[in-house]
């Protein structure tokens, strides 16, 4: 299976394997709700992500956007894969300072995203 939640009420994580392209984003959408709905903090492994899109960073973001306004809290797992840190570096989304919705300035594209 591509997506395997577990957890507790304290902390979910979300595997995300396989390929996330725009054909799939009709099945990461709910599981991150649902990962959202669960806990207090999401942390999406994406380790063995093997092809992603723009559509799927979107999705991440857009989650922790939501996490952000539930008061939660929402991370990827250090280990992420090749094609997951080639994608959020063509499409752009490094960053050295986080995002300017959250008060905290954390944000997933910041961090290292080298290979």
């Amino acid at each position: 299976m591509d997506l395997e939640m577990t957890g507790s009420a304290e902390t979910t994580i979300l595997k995300i394997k396989g390929n996330w392209t725009i054909e799939r984003s009709g099945e990461l959408k709910p599981a991150l709700l649902e990962a959202l709905g669960k806990s207090e903090r999401i942390v999406l492994d994406l380790e063995k992500v093997a092809a992603v899109d723009i559509s799927a960073l979107q999705l991440f973001c857009s989650a922790h956007r939501a996490s952000l306004r539930l008061g939660k809290h929402l991370t990827f797992l250090e280990q992420k894969s090749e094609p997951l840190k080639r994608m959020v570096r063509d499409a752009g989304l490094v960053r050295t300072i986080g995002c300017n919705k959250n008060p905290n300035r954390n944000c997933l594209w910041t961090g290292d995203w080298t290979a």
